[in-house]
């Protein structure tokens, strides 16, 4: 049932215009209400009527408009609500404003010396800054409310329109603060404040009536609003003309409104070529959407007209800007609408065309709109004769200096570039023509004859690049050429290029303040919303600093503007405007951080969006900041100087003023403000003067002028500072004290800085020198006197001299005899102790209050100390002979040293009481006060032992008890929960202290040391409570800090230059990539404890805050070492760039702590912490792209680690005896193959260490032919070991050795020759390099010895031992260097691995005896592992308890066993190659030497084991449990495989199905093997225990554990490995995981079968029956063979990766990439490329890294028989 709605049809007539407004149609679901409503009376159209028969009456025509009952309303929706309650708050805050314009703000009373005036004109200034910019953001947000609500209704985002509203009426009641107080400044200054006042009243009703329009229940026509804002923007502009800010031209507004009038005419064009579609459109509903779309084009038009009128009066602002290009898309949208309904209406070509005429229109008309904004967005027409010249050159300059590296692009540019100099020559040549002043005419030719001359320069530069594409040298020269013929472009175009910078920064400036007051303006609007009251606080914080900057910005923008010629004005803007950027910057992050706890969601938005807006603006700021100071030259100098003088004579006024008793505080200025400014000030000063020293001394003309800038700054603050603390002060002869040293300040720096020019000249001349000195410690002198005039340090330099005159008695040899009692002297001595301990805890607390309070209390302690010393003089005098009178002396002097300290850091705080270290400075003077007078009692009171102890806890607790009256200090990082619980755990020891104290009180006379003991324990107690509580009160603010040092560690890469770096660039490089790569983990681990355990992020937020100190100290001298000061400047600033998202993503860390449950701060940690990530890899290609060679060589190394992890797993399936021949091939197949190979690896060797000190290039080109060649290498010989047959085990495992031994050795080399990378031929690494050479060369050669003798029976085993005694000799190497290990080992592991040892040397002395070949291949092999597991051991075992001499103890014996089993080898190859008996005698002295030596390890390890240590648990009788555990897991795994699909299941894998399938049907055959092998390794387990080799109740339980606990690790191995195979299997098939997971998951399970394999072996009978029944093939699962079930698993395995990279190269053979044409896509698109392969190559080397971890941890429990010498 419908409601009695009437339905209206608009008449259109051609006599007057009539508005059509859209309706919107939806269809919707069915809604359940009353339809009973009320009705609407109205009346006819012509009154009451006659009806008759037969006759028609007259048509009933009317139209009503603006009228409905609410009953007939939809009802709103939630967001609508919203909308409407955030309108009715801001209506009332806009009334509220409107009710305060009636009168002016009150002026406190102002003087009319230099600084009065000058503060009247600066507020004034700011005032209108800010005025002008809320008023751009009232009409920012007024055209967002006209283009937010057009269209449907239901489609308009309320949240975005609340956030419009809440910006207007936010920025409304700002604005009429500042109106009031610029009214007055306007009357005082003799203007007409009351018609500004008049005019802010205007803008506030305009406002309110356009809310109004804009409540979502209204029902009055759209127009309405329009009309609205039109006024709103009417007023706007008559506001700011008020207060002379209109900065737009008239003009510009004129044909801003010409242009949005052509867009509607085009645009009612167009809807009158789409009316004439509709008409001859038959299908009605078709003629209905178009009808519709030209309606929708006709709204969009009006809008856009509208939007027009609002925004013109302040089109400066971007956010207007923005506005009205938002509402020109929407008309270009609708115009597009348009054209695509007549599509589908009608084929009628020529209606067609006339509609695509009409659009093409309107989109023209468009663009010349958006053109002409984007005209005044870049600064207008061009401002000089030149401008549009120097313009071009200006920008291809600087796509010269970005294309480094693309030669072609370069000599593009440079074409560009020389064309656009002929252009300027030509103009500069045809201007000296006209001229007719011939001096005139002279300079024009002879600036247009050295820009040719420049040009020329640059064209000959470009044609060598050409030439010569390749070359570094040549891109260098034309690069260089450039900024040359910039350079000449300058100075010939009259300063046109600085004069644009100078412009671009004052823009970029002005909106950078803009942005920030509106983003304060937010932050308090969102104040009353925000539910977590710390963020808040930091974010008014973060405004209060930002609020003290923007003044100094807006001064630096209007100086500049009034004096465009003035070097001293561009300077200062610059100066503002670096300062600006860092506390700009923590606002920014304060606010991201608050916006997820506010909880209007307008409110919210508004904060977004100003803090991006913010973000962005500070980002353009520090772009144009640091370019204009590049253009403003090298000025700085004399801009300080005529600071300097200028400061001088406004003291000088200001002395006149207080003669006359004139001078007057400023607004705002109170005594404790001004004292606390002045010794802020005069710190800062100090540390300028101490950096412009230094950069004097380093004779640097322009970082000279930087530093001598700074103490201009900082001599203004304290100009300021001190002018106001006289004016604060009563006393006449104060105040002229105060001015007078003032002014002395200001005299001596001028001279100071008149010196530093001269020195800087000068640079080396001891005189310059000399004079600069004594002209600094002037200043420091004038300084120090400047900051004694203040109240309160007067009075501390009175007691430090009290102190002084005091102490003189104790210069005295003798001391008259006492007259008093000993008990008497001890007594007051105890009472002169408890005052001064009392009066120094009373000035640690004056120190922070008020200056009297200090004159008070530092003269009460002068008092005090004069008495205690009196007393301790009369204690010496009783003292019975020379020695302890000597003693109580040099206690006294100890008080009165650690007593003038504590004067001193009192004065000190006092005058800076922000300074980060004088509080802990003060506590520790404090208490090292205390600490001296109780040495001297104690000294005093030897004879009544427990009563000094009572004594010292006494003062103890009168020291902390400070601590507790003032819980606002943070002392250590515990969290809020930690330091309860530290609270609670001290509570007991404070209760069990004095219970003991309380029991021991009562039997003194026989337990004196329970009771000393007691009260230790609680004053340590009290200490700990005391500290628990601070932290507990102080946790709050930890995350603030953090920011602060990453902030600092970004701003300390800007300063001047540091003093000559110490190491090299390779250096520098090696640390700053270890760090980042420790940032990168840290970040990884702070977005999983974001999930996990937010309270663990303060701890990862500090170690990141560390790390990025370390990397960013690096930074600096990396940047100084690079190859040229490009790359430098790169690192540093990717560094910077990673500092912001570091300071980020603690702030978010902070935040979530705060708030561990909110989604959205979670959510934007983890992309914050993904941004980081992403810089991580930013500044490792930049580490990269400056020592390109040294980063191959890094990558060259983790490759050789890859092959030697390989070869590992390859030595163990030898071992196990599973490395099986391919068909029937021989070594001989190989033999010659191996041969090459090695001595391409030679040849590559030489080439690498021959480039280890050429150029990076040549360097990185021979460390990747290097990795090559031993890559194929190493498959060569495993593919020859594997001809060998499994047969022959051991000497399958000599010839893998030896290749292994060479890709160790190359990979030290490889170490080496990036240690030696650009250092001179003296330094120690290349000694290093030399040495690692001929290792490699030792080891090639010994590889190439080995395969000459491998099929050699009468030689292998000979050869096998020659090769394992070269071996263990590089061992011994290592173990003698002083790199620390890289993993630490138990006492216990050391233990097992001397019974390697004691093993081996009974092989050792039985292949001697036997002299049989296999005997001594077996033996060589034991040897290796057993001798290098040993040493590894040995250097690695620690224990917390292990003392120096028992550590050193076990590295002798560990080196003698060593040297005694080399020798015991070595007379076995002497038998070998002349046996005889005597010989084979001496066996038994070697072995005895051996066994003596390992006798001694075994000892040293005992010693290590500690007190702590028990033996492990015993596993051997759990294996069979463990070992059929991982057999039914697998089958677990094997049944998921099964359910994947495809389902077709082949017995194995089938190369004719498809990639999917192989992979599949592969990882089902692993599975399968792997099962069968468990099973079969079960077996023999149960065979063992049968045969008695492995006890049932072990008997041997050290060995049977070992073994036991190595099956059981390898089959758990095993069950892992194939579950993490069948996971990647099915994720790989699914699409949702790489093939490279698939292939590392086989091989672990390849690596792990290998493990079993062996494991299994260790115990094995090879004859045993079990062993016989398994060598045949499988016919029952419970009998399978074990080695056939290795091998099965094996070939599986194999399969598997063939697939998987099958599937992985055919991917990328169908992969396309889409190459951009344009130059700037393309570029981007390569740099993302190279981004994205830095990215992968660093997270290669992570899970290398990772990898050898959990190898490590995994296998720290296996026995010696498994491990492998070389196993992570």
């Amino acid at each position: 049932m419908r409601s009695p709605l009437c339905w209206k049809t608009p008449c259109l007539q051609r006599s007057k215009p009539t508005i059509v407004q859209q309706q919107f149609n939806r269809v919707g679901k069915a809604e359940l209400g009353s339809v009973a409503l009320p009705a609407i009376m109205r009346t006819g159209a012509g009154g009451p009527e006659n009806f008759q028969v037969g006759t028609m009456p007259q048509p009933q025509l009317q139209i009503t408009s603006g009228q409905m009952h609410r009953g007939h309303m939809p009802p709103l929706t939630s967001a609508q609500q919203a909308l409407t309650g955030t309108i009715n708050s801001s209506m009332q805050a806009v009334h509220a404003a409107q009710a305060t314009l009636d009168d002016f703000e009150t002026l406190p009373p102002l003087g009319q010396d230099a600084a009065s005036k000058a503060w009247r004109k600066n507020k004034m200034d700011e005032s209108k800054h800010e005025i002008h910019s809320q008023v751009d953001a009232i009409t920012a947000g007024t055209a967002s409310v006209v283009n937010l609500t057009a269209g449907d209704p239901a489609d308009t985002d309320y949240t975005a329109v609340g956030c419009a509203v809440t910006t207007i009426s936010s920025n409304l009641t700002e604005m009429s603060k500042g109106v009031k107080l610029l009214a007055a400044l306007m009357e005082d200054e003799g203007g007409n404040g009351r018609q500004l006042l008049q005019a802010a009243k205007n803008l506030a009703s305009a406002v309110s009536d356009l809310l109004k329009t804009a409540q979502p229940a209204s029902a009055e026509p759209r127009q309405n609003l329009l009309q609205a804002a039109g006024l709103v923007g009417q007023t706007s502009g008559e506001l700011l003309q008020q207060i002379g800010e209109s900065d737009t031209d008239p003009r510009f507004q004129d044909m801003l409104m010409q242009l949005a009038k052509a867009v509607a005419n085009a645009a009612a064009a167009l809807v009158l070529k789409a009316k004439n579609v509709a008409q001859k459109t038959e299908d009605a509903t078709l003629q209905t959407q178009v009808i519709a779309a030209a309606t929708q084009c006709a709204l969009s038009t009006s809008q856009l007209v509208a939007c027009t009128k609002v925004v013109a009066p302040t089109i400066s602002s971007p956010v207007c800007q923005e506005q009205l290009i938002e509402a020109g898309k929407l008309v270009a949208k609708s115009a597009e609408g348009c054209v695509e309904a007549s599509k589908a209406a009608t084929s009628d070509d020529q209606l067609l065309k006339q509609v695509g005429v009409a659009a093409t229109a309107v989109t023209q008309a468009l663009n010349d709109l958006l053109q002409h904004i984007k005209q005044h967005a870049l600064g207008g027409q061009p401002i000089g004769r030149y401008d549009q010249a120097t313009d071009t050159i200006l920008n291809v300059t600087e796509n010269i200096f970005s294309s480094m590296g693309d030669a072609g692009e370069m000599v593009r540019q440079a074409r560009i570039l020389a064309q656009a100099t002929s252009d300027l020559v030509n103009a500069i040549k045809a201007d000296a023509e006209g001229e007719t002043d011939l001096e005139n005419s002279r300079k024009l030719l002879s600036a247009a004859k050295i820009l040719a001359d420049a040009t020329a320069k640059m064209v000959e530069a470009a044609k060598g690049a050409a030439a010569h594409p390749d070359s570094e040298e040549q891109q260098q020269r034309l690069r260089e050429a450039a900024e040359g013929l910039r350079m000449a472009t300058n100075a010939a175009a009259q300063n046109a290029i600085k004069k644009k910078l100078v412009h671009k920064l004052e823009h970029a400036a002005k909106q950078a303040a803009a942005s920030a007051t509106q983003t304060i303006a937010a932050a308090q609007h969102a104040s009353s919303s925000n539910k977590n009251p710390a963020a808040q606080q930091q974010l008014v914080q973060s405004c209060k600093v930002v609020a003290e900057q923007i003044p100094m910005l807006v001064q630096g923008v209007r100086g500049s503007q009034s004096q465009p010629d003035s070097p001293s004005a561009q300077l200062a803007l610059i100066a503002a405007s670096q300062n600006f950027l860092q506390p700009g910057g923590k606002m920014v992050a304060a606010a991201k951080a608050t916006v997820p706890t506010i909880t209007d969601q307008a409110s919210a938005m508004q904060l977004s969006q100003c803090a991006k807006n913010l973000a962005a603006a500070l980002a353009e700021l520090r772009t144009a900041a640091q370019k204009a100071q590049e253009a403003c030259g090298p000025l700085e100098i004399d801009s300080a100087l005529g600071l300097v003088q200028s400061l001088e004579r406004d003291l000088q006024e200001a002395k006149a003023a207080a003669r006359d008793g004139k001078l007057k505080p400023l607004p705002g200025e109170t005594m404790e403000k001004c004292a606390q400014d002045l010794g802020n000030s005069t710190k800062a000063v100090s540390s300028a003067i101490a950096h412009l020293l230094g950069e004097v001394a380093q004779g640097n003309e322009n970082y000279t002028g930087i530093a001598a800038r700074e103490v201009a700054q900082a001599l203004r603050s304290l100009s300021q500072a001190a002018r106001g603390v006289a004016a604060n002060t009563s006393d006449p002869q104060a105040q002229s004290a105060m001015l007078d040293c003032a002014s002395d300040v200001m005299d001596k720096a001028n001279n100071l800085i008149e010196e530093a020019r001269k020195a800087v000249a000068k640079p080396g001349d001891p005189e310059s020198q000399q004079r600069l000195a004594q002209v600094a410690k002037a200043v420091s002198q004038a300084l120090n006197r400047c900051v004694n005039c203040l109240p309160g340090q007067r009075d501390v330099d009175a007691a430090i001299r009290m102190v002084g005159e005091a102490s003189k008695r104790l210069l005295s040899d003798s001391f008259p005899p006492s007259t008093k009692s000993f008990q008497e002297a001890q007594s007051q001595l105890n009472q002169a102790a408890a005052g001064l301990n009392q009066s120094a805890n009373e000035l640690v607390q004056a120190s922070r209050g008020t200056p009297q309070d200090l004159a008070k209390s530092s003269g009460k302690f002068g008092r005090d100390f004069n008495e205690f010393l009196q007393a301790g003089v009369e204690m010496a005098s009783q003292s019975p002979n020379k020695e302890d009178q000597a003693q109580v002396v040099s206690n006294l002097k100890s008080i009165s040293m650690s007593s003038s300290k504590l004067l001193l850091a009192a004065k000190a705080l006092s005058a800076d009481p922000a300074a980060p270290n004088l509080k802990n400075q003060l506590a520790a003077a404090a208490r090292a006060v205390t600490d001296s007078i109780n040495q001297l009692i104690t000294m005093c009171t030897q004879q009544a032992p427990g009563q000094k102890e009572c004594d010292n806890a006494l003062r103890e607790l009168e020291t902390v008890k400070e601590l507790l009256e003032n819980p606002t200090q943070t002392v250590n990082d515990m969290s809020y929960f930690n330091c309860l619980d530290s609270v609670m755990e001290n509570s007991k020891v404070l209760g069990e202290s004095m219970a003991g104290i309380s029991q021991n009180a009562k039997n003194t006379a026989h337990t004196q040391e329970a009771l000393e003991e007691a009260v230790q324990m609680m004053k340590e107690a009290v200490e700990d409570l005391t500290t628990t509580l601070n932290e507990a009160a102080s946790a709050a603010g930890v995350v603030g800090g953090m920011v602060d040092s990453i902030t600092q560690a970004i701003n300390q890469l800007d300063e001047g230059p540091m003093g000559e770096p110490e190491g090299t660039f390779v250096d520098y490089q090696t640390t700053m990539v270890k760090t980042a790569k420790a940032i990168a983990v840290t970040v990884q681990e702070m977005v999983t404890k974001s999930t996990t355990n937010p309270d663990e992020l303060g701890i990862l937020a500090n170690q990141l805050t560390h790390d990025y100190g370390q990397l960013a100290q690096e930074a600096k001298p990396a940047a100084l070492t690079a190859e040229n000061e490009e790359i430098g400047s790169h690192i540093k600033r990717r560094v910077q760039e990673l500092g912001h998202g570091c300071a980020a993503l603690v702030t978010k860390a902070g935040a979530l702590q705060c708030s561990p449950s909110d989604a959205y701060t979670k959510k934007e940690l983890i992309e914050t912490a993904r941004k980081v990530s992403e810089k991580v890899s930013h500044v490792l290609a930049a580490l990269q792209a400056g020592n390109r060679g040294t980063q191959a060589c890094i990558t060259a190394a983790s490759a050789v680690s890859g092959i030697i992890a390989d070869l590992d797993t390859t030595i163990m399936f030898a071992t196990a005896g599973t490395l099986n021949r391919e068909n029937s091939e021989t070594f001989a197949d190989h033999r010659e193959g191996i041969l090459k190979t090695a001595k391409a690896l030679v040849e590559d060797t030489k080439v690498l260490v021959q480039n280890a000190t050429a150029s990076q290039e040549k360097l990185a080109q021979a460390a990747q032919s290097s990795v090559s060649t031993i890559t194929r290498l190493a498959e060569v010989v495993k593919l020859g070991a594997a001809s060998l047959g499994s047969e022959d085990p051991e000497t399958q495992v000599v010839l893998i050795n030896a290749v292994k031994d060479v890709a160790k050795a190359l990979g030290d080399l490889i170490g080496a020759t990036k240690a030696a990378a650009g250092k001179a031929g003296d330094d120690p690494a290349v000694y290093q390099l030399k040495n690692s050479a001929k290792v490699m060369v030792t080891n090639v050669t010994s590889l190439l010895k080995t395969v000459k003798a491998v099929e050699d029976e009468a030689t292998k085993g000979t050869r096998a031992l020659e090769a394992t005694i070269e071996h263990i000799r590089q061992e011994l190497a290592v173990f003698s260097s002083p790199v620390p290990p890289a993993k630490v080992s138990t006492p216990e592991d050391f233990i097992r691995m001397t019974k390697g040892i004691t093993m081996a040397t009974a092989k050792a002395v039985a292949a001697g005896n036997s002299c049989r070949q296999e005997d001594v291949i077996a033996t060589a092999n034991l040897s290796r592992r057993a001798i290098a597991d040993m040493l590894r051991s040995c250097k690695v075992a620690y224990h917390p308890e292990v003392s120096g001499d028992v550590r050193q103890r076990a590295l002798r014996f560990g080196k003698e066993c060593a040297d005694g089993y080399l020798e015991l080898l070595e007379h076995v190859l002497v038998i070998l190659q002349k046996p005889t008996h005597e010989l084979k005698q001496q066996l038994a002295g070697y072995s005895k030497r051996v066994a003596s030596s390992v006798t001694e390890l075994i000892q040293a390890a005992e010693a290590m084991k500690g007190t702590e240590w028990v033996d492990p648990e015993d596993p051997t009788v759990i294996a069979e449990n463990e070992l059929l555990g991982a057999a039914a897991a697998i089958e677990a795994a094997a049944k998921k495989l099964e359910q994947l699909k495809p389902r077709a299941k082949p017995k194995q894998a089938d190369e004719s199905l498809n990639f999917e399938e192989q992979i599949l049907e592969a990882a089902k055959s692993i599975a399968a093997a792997t099962s069968a092998l468990v099973k079969a390794a079960s077996a023999a387990q149960r065979e063992l225990v049968a045969q008695g080799k492995v006890g049932a109740i072990p008997a041997n339980a050290v060995d049977d554990g070992q073994w036991s606990q190595g099956l059981i690790s390898a089959a758990r191995m095993v069950a892992a490995a194939t579950n993490n195979l069948c996971e990647a299997a099915n994720a790989a098939v699914q699409g949702h995981a790489s093939e490279e997971k698939l292939i590392s998951s086989a091989k672990q399970v390849a690596a792990s079968t290998a493990q079993l394999l062996v494991a299994c072996k260790v115990k094995a009978d090879h004859d045993s029956e079990a062993m016989k029944r398994l060598q045949v093939s499988p016919s029952d699962a419970v009998l399978l063979s074990l080695t056939a079930a290795g091998n099965a698993v094996k070939r599986a395995s194999d399969n598997l990766v063939k697939a998987a990279q099958k599937a992985a190269a055919f991917q990328d053979h169908d992969e396309t990439v889409v190459v951009k044409e344009k130059m700037v896509g393309g570029i981007a698109q390569i740099i993302a490329a190279q981004e994205e392969m830095l990215r992968k190559e660093r997270e290669l080397e992570e899970a290398r890294k990772k990898l050898a971890m959990i190898r490590q941890q995994q296998y720290k429990f296996l026995p010696s028989e498994l491990r492998d010498e070389e196993q992570n």
